[in-house]
């Protein structure tokens, strides 16, 4: 059987299996006709000449560019190709018949075409070089065109169901582009889709960008504006190149571009609120991409190209292969995704998709607000200072309370005298010498130095307190900071949910024109306003980085390793005041005025100013008390002393004998080596120049200030928890209030919505409506937030942080506070 015969055999057979409807007579007919016009028909001369069945066979590669997608797509054919012609053939990839476009000349192309002791067939991987072999004119070699994004967007040729042109084949996936833009559309509207193609692609053929922009706004309505964007050889070029206002990408795959700069594009358009849509594969979608209508498990393609490639090897002809892959399509959509963009999924649309999704930040990766307070506290840098300071006044104490213990001390020394002197001394002073005492001391009654000790102990205890409430303080520092990321993150959600909104209104007001209800001047005011909205996420987006950034410095941390804020509920167990206080005694002025009582008493109690300032004023009482009392007590110390002389030598160690009796003379008594005394002390000052005098007054006029600075700061306090008390209490209320106003304008949009598509309401009230839900949305956050923060600072007010205190600390003071509201009813 010749080529042409086995060719127009394999077309109809084909055909014949796909068309199942056909009655069997029918299909009989069919191989019929297909048998006799086999018989009929003339050979036909391939170009290339075919290996001897049994021998080696060689394929060309030529790839789109070195990247690791294209590599990897490489490879699958070739293990598919291998493994269909092992049978038969063995098939070989030599690396003299690889090409990567772009590194080399085009004669070196046109060479390895030129079918001259070339390889036998040649596959393009990519799309680059698909369109770029697909639409040449020079093609001596067969060629099989592994990717192709629309056949009629690339202007590809095609007749009937092959390519119908001279040793080219390819594989396409009919009406995937469609497919794609309808899966993303039932998600949202889009009115300015950017189609994202390889620069490479479009290298040399300026016309084609137009060509596919034209035929993408023939495709769909006259609002849609499409652009061509060409994917630059980094995420960053590529972004830059996107034209203002575009609201979707499609990314055509495979991308040329490093896993790195692939993952770097689908987060900028993600921040950018731009909704990507993959022309088939669920890798993109992983990484974060919003959907695909093809997303099978095993990628089909390599085997289709494997297909065409053996057929090719076994001498069919290439203009009469199938193009068409009719792969069955998987639906895939990424819901995390969806949700950062501010969308759902519809649940008719829920049953025909696979839904993926990011996996959620385990809780070691997601920061709680108890977690920061405490980690904030420990790693603050002024307070660590701050608590060396504290050490440095506890060994204060110890050195105080070191003058009122023994003191003992060793001595010992070693002497030698001039011999003629030590002669001299008669034994009371040896030429050499060596001798050790022990003495002690034992302060017994010393009002100045039991004074030091007590004075010590409270500047310890009040410089402790001080401590504590800089611990405070830089506790709400780090509540201010996590609530402030809290409040930007959930800005942004309201703003995320406006622009759904300013969606679905683009598209009521597209419904309304299309039935020529209104004209086109409502669409562009809508679609003004999506923009507009875009803006506003953008924006919304970069506060919560800001607010991110902020945390992380307050707990001294990498931006990067804040992975995640937890959030806070104003109902939190973690609150030592949570929002069930407010709600049970915030209504009535006599059942708030009695919850300041309590907060009152509670801070006032509690605060670590006030022990600071009551430490000093006791040190400052004792200084005076030490001052009057050095008139007249007097300084009581016990002493006492070892002396021993363990060695002597030389001259002078003998006494001088006196002449006596017949039995010589009498030695002159010396004192003998060892030596001790005990003695009691006691010492009184009489005048000191009068400095005793100014001491005291010192001590009194400091006393007066530390007294009068109390009574400041108590007075500060009483005003700050009072205030705090009430801005939480109507903060509780304000918060009920804006959330019945954020109830309300949800309803009214929604029967505003309904009216605009009867056509009872105009755009105008469509507009003021969404306007009004928006401001009703941001009032209710910041009412939420403001509440929050302001349970926050009672809780420094009364110095009851929660995250500083146990479980049972917390559930202690409400305890307290219920028996104290119930004493005054």
């Amino acid at each position: 059987m010749d080529s042409s015969t086995f060719a127009a055999r394999l077309r109809i057979n084909r055909w014949f299996a796909g068309a199942a409807h056909l009655s069997w007579t029918g299909g009989l007919a069919v191989v019929l006709l297909g048998s006799i016009l086999g018989m009929l028909s003339r050979p036909l001369q391939h170009a290339a000449a075919q290996p001897a069945p049994g021998g080696e066979v060689d394929v060309g590669i030529v790839l789109s560019d070195s990247s690791q997608a294209h590599r990897r797509a490489a490879d699958a054919v070739r293990r598919e190709l291998r493994s269909l012609m092992r049978p038969e053939r063995r098939v070989q990839f030599p690396e003299t018949y690889r090409r990567v476009l772009g590194t080399r000349d085009d004669a070196d192309l046109k060479r390895l075409m030129g079918g001259e002791a070339g390889p036998s067939v040649v596959v393009a991987v990519g799309l680059s070089a698909s369109h770029r072999l697909a639409t040449s004119a020079e093609r001596d070699v067969p060629v099989v065109a592994a990717h192709a994004l629309d056949p009629d967007l690339q202007g590809f040729p095609k007749s009937e169901d092959a390519s119908g042109a001279k040793n080219l084949a390819y594989v396409a996936e009919p009406g995937l582009l469609r497919e794609n833009m309808d899966l993303l559309r039932s998600l949202t509207s889009t009115s300015a889709p950017a189609l994202l193609v390889p620069a490479r692609m479009l290298e040399g053929t300026p016309a084609l960008a137009d060509r596919m922009r034209r035929r993408l706004r023939q495709r769909d309505s006259s609002d849609t504006d499409w652009r061509v964007v060409p994917v630059q050889a980094t995420a960053e070029a590529t972004l830059e190149a996107l034209p203002a206002g575009t609201d979707a990408a499609y990314l055509a795959t495979p991308l040329p571009l490093s896993p790195v700069e692939r993952d770097r594009l689908i987060s900028g358009l993600r921040a950018r609120q731009i909704l990507a849509a993959v022309h088939r594969g669920r890798e993109l979608v992983d990484r974060g991409a919003l959907a695909t209508a093809s997303a099978p498990s095993v990628d089909p393609i390599p085997r289709r190209v494997a297909l065409h490639a053996a057929d090719l090897l076994r001498g069919a002809a290439a203009e009469s292969l199938a193009v068409e892959l009719p792969s069955p399509r998987t639906p895939y959509v990424n819901e995390a995704t969806a949700r950062r963009l501010g969308l759902s999924v519809p649940d008719a649309l829920r049953l025909r998709v696979t839904l993926a999704d990011t996996p959620a930040p385990a809780p070691t990766d997601s920061i709680t607000y108890g977690q920061a307070v405490r980690r904030g506290v420990g790693a603050n840098y002024g307070l660590n200072a701050r608590r060396s300071g504290l050490e440095a006044a506890r060994e204060d104490v110890r050195i105080e309370r070191g003058d009122l213990l023994p003191q003992v001390q060793v001595e010992a020394r070693a002497r030698q005298v001039d011999s003629d002197q030590a002669a001299a001394s008669f034994g009371a002073q040896p030429e050499r010498a060596l001798s050790g005492s022990v003495s002690f001391s034992q302060t017994l009654f010393s009002p100045r130095e039991l004074g030091d000790l007590e004075i010590a102990k409270r500047q310890r205890a009040a410089d402790a307190s001080e401590v504590e409430g800089s611990k405070q303080d830089i506790a709400l520092q780090v509540s201010g900071a996590y609530v402030s990321v809290l409040q930007a993150r959930a800005l942004a959600q309201v703003r995320r949910r406006d622009l759904v909104l300013s969606r679905e209104n683009l598209s009521l007001a597209r419904a309304r024109q299309e039935s020529g209800q209104v004209g086109r001047q409502q669409v562009l005011r809508f679609k003004t306003q999506v923009a507009q909205a875009r803006r506003t996420v953008l924006d919304a987006e970069s506060r919560v980085e800001v607010a991110r950034a902020r945390l992380a410095q307050v707990l001294a941390r990498s931006p990067d390793e804040l992975v995640g804020v937890a959030g806070l509920s104003p109902s939190d167990s973690i609150l030592t005041l949570p929002e069930p206080v407010f709600a049970e005694y915030g209504h009535t002025s006599a059942s708030r005025q009695r919850l300041t009582d309590f907060l009152l008493e509670e801070g006032l109690s509690n605060a670590p100013e006030l022990q600071a300032l009551d430490e000093q004023i006791a040190a400052a009482q004792r200084g005076v008390e030490v001052g009057q009392q050095s008139y007249w007590a007097p300084t009581v110390a016990l002493e006492g002393q070892l002396n021993s002389r363990v060695l002597e030598g030389g001259a002078g160690t003998e006494s001088l004998s006196l002449p006596g009796g017949p039995t010589g003379g009498a030695a002159l008594p010396q004192a003998p080596n060892t030596t001790w005394n005990v003695g009691l002390s006691l010492s009184l000052p009489l005048f000191t120049g009068l400095k005793r005098d100014g001491q005291i007054e010192r001590a009194r006029a400091q006393l007066s200030q530390l007294k009068a600075q109390r009574r400041e700061v108590r007075s500060g306090l009483e005003e700050r928890i009072r205030s705090r008390t009430e801005q939480a209490t109507s903060g509780y209320l304000s918060l009920r209030e804006a959330e019945a106003g954020r109830r309300t304008a949800q309803e009214t949009i929604d029967l505003v919505q309904d009216s605009y598509t009867a056509g009872a309401a105009d755009v105008l009230d469509l507009l003021d409506a969404q306007e009004a839900v928006l401001n009703a949305r941001l009032a209710e956050v910041d009412a939420r937030y403001s509440f929050l923060r302001r349970l926050l600072q009672t809780e420094r007010a009364i110095s009851r942080t929660g995250p500083l205190q146990t479980a049972d600390e917390r559930a202690a003071v409400r305890e307290r506070l219920r028996a104290f509201m119930d004493e005054g009813r």
